[in-house]
């Protein structure tokens, strides 16, 4: 079939009419006209065209040719299962073409002329008719500092430029709009094509999803020539909001929530923008915050020296040192304490369970004869006279006279437990229990399980971080090649890039976890040798459990590495990254304080980690796959756990789910008397309120971010347990020495503001990335951190100083008969 073509000069800024069929071509030829703002080599053309016929199979077919190459349209087109005649796109501007360019020589006597032609034609044998116009665009080059505005439809993306001044090493765009349309945000490299169709722009340069915000920083090294903003608009709002609700939620959401009804996403066909590019910071700048990060939480290691060197001072001195009851001094040629452990008559004969309250006694557990070599009270400059415990240059008088006992048998062998209290209520528990009865074990004992807390956590902390960091250093490369920025739920408008780092801020901003955790490992190792060379009697004060300390601190670096390798690239895939240890630190703070009053009945090392274990697990199933059959079977078993262990609590770890024990329990709450151990019972009343609170909050609210729910779960029953022991240290007449108070002090004040940070929050991977970007927010300090680095850096503050409060706060009570401190 013959075609006939027509050759056509047109005008800028009109709009012609084109009659069309398959029998006919057209090649229309555009001037630009001469004068204007800016030249044709800086300005590009928009084309735009609609057509009143045509079909998928027999579309008209719009070629431009230009100078920087060519590029081929079609009417109608297909967007997402719907039909478009009409589109409009921004040309290539011609200086484009020589980031392509070869040998000059080879294109010698080109023209240079600012001209280009369209070609239309169709396989459309019905006539139809194509209206198009060629103008220049309204905005073009985006300036520095100052926000421009643009206006984009589905069928009319909008491209805009911008180039690097000489100084300026990287850019932050950002967006923003009050229409609540779904769009994507792309940035180009300076080149043709131009990429201005969704499909096309999901695979080149860096995109992302917005909503109302979005934000963007650019490097200069990888857009050398300077870069395209293009804005695109989705034609539904499914990309950038959570998926409709189910039909079947109907009598939960509308007759107990009372929630709206769904309604049907409106079709938003067109969104202004307004598109800045400010500042990003300068290397200056970069090293000024990290710095001084650094010597904020270096000061802490400058205090505490200074603290140390300033006990060498003898007025000061008086007001730290420990008044506690010295260890007599073991007699000369006694045997070691190896040796007298291995030579006392039934030494390796396993206690009953009517020697301690320990429902474990009977285990097949070695620990209790660990290989590990037991301290000595080897005779010291700083060790008391055999006689009576008298004071040392660092302890202060005390009136309380210490029997003459051998030291190795006292400090390191088991005498024989002395008759238990009478009970007065069931499973043979004592009315007024004391420490003495529940601190029976051996020294090394306790020791040997404190420390198994210390090994286990390496063990767990080496398998669990190793695969982490290989996985965050995956998902950080995949971000840096695909260039979705979607992957990732940073606070874009406060991440600062370092090398391939995206985040480095919220990645830096954990320095405070490892530093700070290191340091409270040194007090507490510190604390360990000073015990060492000068021991204390075992009858007096609460039972060290420094290895349980000493975890606290290793929890508190393995949260700093895997918090950082988390803020990474934070995503709903790698969220019990930098949940996890959070877990295990607030576990740990409530087994510590329980330990300080029931020694011997404690929680081993194994179960409190195996616990921990399943916790994790429940997390990550109701991140992944939660819904209201999980929330109602997690409430129900999070309410029935906590009642099971406020009974195994109540009576000192004696009652067990068996017939017996549900028996006498029932019973004794069938006679009405009055409880025996009040102010348990008000603990555990609190407890119990506190987790239906908890339990029924999440029930009902049911929030996508699961693991931020349990973490409010354990931090507050950690709360609430330090506050009770606290309360009932003074209520029992427990005086805090006077640095104890400074600690709690410091930690409420740290823990109050980074509490509202951590709410406030700056990114939300329970939701959509485009929802998600609602919560960025600029930077607040030094224009480098935002709300949730200085969550960061405050809670590592908060937690130090609490872990310091735990380590310090029972000191009063190293001069005190064990016999006289009461349990709770």
């Amino acid at each position: 079939m013959c075609r006939d073509f027509v050759y056509l000069i047109l005008a800028y800024n009109e709009v012609h009419t084109l009659l069309l069929n398959n029998s006919v071509e057209y090649i229309l030829e555009f001037t630009p006209p001469t004068g204007g703002v800016g030249s044709y080599e800086t300005m590009p053309s928009m084309v735009w065209l609609r057509s009143d016929g045509g079909d998928v199979a027999h579309p008209v077919l719009v070629t431009a040719r230009q100078r920087a190459g060519a590029v081929t349209w079609q009417l109608p087109y297909e967007l997402q299962a719907r039909l478009l005649f009409e589109l409009e796109r921004t040309l290539c501007p011609d200086d484009t073409a020589a980031a392509g360019a070869g040998d000059a020589a080879a294109c010698e006597g080109a023209d240079e002329r600012s001209a280009f032609s369209l070609h239309v034609s169709t396989a459309c044998a019905a006539p139809l008719r194509v209206q198009l116009r060629v103008s220049r665009p309204d905005v073009w080059r985006l300036p520095f500092a100052a926000a421009v505005s643009v206006y984009a439809s589905q069928a009319a993306p909008r491209v805009a430029h911008y180039e690097f001044a000489p100084e300026q090493r990287s850019v932050r765009v950002v967006a923003s709009s009050a229409s609540g349309a779904c769009a994507l945000l792309s940035v180009q490299n300076y080149s043709c094509p131009i990429a201005q169709t969704l499909a096309d722009a999901a695979t080149v340069g860096q995109r992302l999803t917005m909503v109302h915000s979005g934000a963007v920083e650019v490097m200069r090294r990888e857009f050398p020539r300077g870069f395209f903003v293009v804005a695109l608009v989705f034609p539904t709002d499914e990309p950038c909001r959570d998926a409709p609700r189910d039909d079947d939620d109907w009598l939960w959401g509308d007759a107990v929530l009372r929630s709206e009804p769904p309604r049907d996403v409106a079709d938003h066909a067109a969104k202004d923008f307004s598109i800045a590019v400010g500042v990003a910071l300068t290397r200056a700048q970069y090293a000024l915050a990290a710095g001084a990060t650094l010597l904020l939480f270096l000061s802490f290691y400058v205090l505490f020296g200074a603290l140390v060197l300033a006990q060498r001072w003898p007025p000061f001195a008086r007001h730290v040192r420990p008044r506690a009851v010295l260890a007599p001094r073991e007699p000369a040629g006694s045997p070691s304490g190896a040796e007298a452990e291995a030579q006392a008559p039934g030494a390796r004969r396993r206690r009953g369970s009517n020697d301690t309250y320990d429902s474990c006694d009977d285990s097949n557990s070695d620990e209790e004869y660990s290989a590990e070599p037991a301290e000595r009270a080897a005779p010291t400059e700083h060790t008391a006279p055999t006689e009576h415990t008298a004071p040392t240059e660092h302890t202060a008088p005390t009136s309380q006279a210490t029997p003459a006992v051998d030291a190795a048998t006292s400090e390191r062998t088991a005498p024989a437990p002395a008759p238990l209290t009478d009970s007065q209520g069931p499973f043979g528990l004592p009315a007024a229990p004391r420490l003495a009865e529940l601190a029976r074990r051996p020294t090394r004992t306790l020791r040997a399980r404190s420390d198994r807390y210390l090994h286990t956590l390496y063990t767990v902390a080496v398998f669990y971080a190793l695969p982490v960091v290989q996985f965050v250093i995956a998902f950080q490369i995949f971000l840096n090649v695909s260039g979705s920025l979607d992957y990732c739920y940073y606070n874009f408008l406060c991440a600062h890039r370092v090398g391939a780092l995206s985040d480095f801020n919220h990645v830096v901003s954990n320095l405070g976890y490892l530093l700070l955790g290191a340091l409270f490992m040194l007090q507490v190792r510190r604390r360990r040798r000073r015990r060492k060379r000068t021991p204390r009697h075992r009858d007096y004060g609460i039972p060290a459990h420094y290895g349980l300390l000493s975890a606290l601190g290793a929890g508190m670096m393995v949260v700093a590495v895997l918090s950082a390798s988390y803020h990474v690239c934070p995503n709903r895939l790698n969220f019990q990254f930098d949940t996890a240890f959070m877990y295990v630190l607030a576990v740990l703070i409530m087994v510590k304080i329980y330990q300080s009053r029931h020694p011997d009945i404690n929680a081993r090392a194994h179960a409190t980690f195996g616990v921990l274990a399943a916790l994790i697990a429940t997390v990550v199933w109701g991140v992944l796959g939660g819904g209201r059959a999980f929330w109602g079977v997690f409430t129900a078993a999070h309410v029935f756990t906590f009642l099971l262990l406020s009974l195994h609590i109540y009576y000192f770890g004696q009652f067990r789910l068996e017939k017996e024990s549900l028996a006498l329990a029932a019973s004794e709450l069938r006679k009405g008397a009055r409880p025996a151990y009040r102010a348990r019972l008000a603990l555990l009343v609190l407890g119990n309120a506190l987790n239906w609170l908890l339990a029924g909050f999440g029930l009902l609210r049911q929030s996508g971010d699961f693991a931020g729910h349990m973490l409010m779960v354990l931090l507050g029953n950690a709360l609430l347990y330090m506050l009770f022991y606290l309360g009932m240290k003074l209520a029992h007449g427990e005086r805090l020495r006077w640095y104890a108070w400074a600690l709690l002090g410091g930690a409420a004040a740290a823990w109050a503001p980074a509490l509202y940070f951590f709410n406030a929050g700056s990114s939300d991977w329970s939701t959509t990335p485009a929802l998600s970007r609602h919560r960025n927010h600029e930077c607040r300090v030094a224009q480098f951190y935002d709300n949730h680095d200085l969550w960061h850096m405050l809670s590592a503050v908060a937690l130090y100083l609490s872990f310091s409060a735990l380590l310090t706060w029972d000191d009063g009570l190293s001069a005190v008969k064990r016999t006289e401190i009461p349990v709770f």
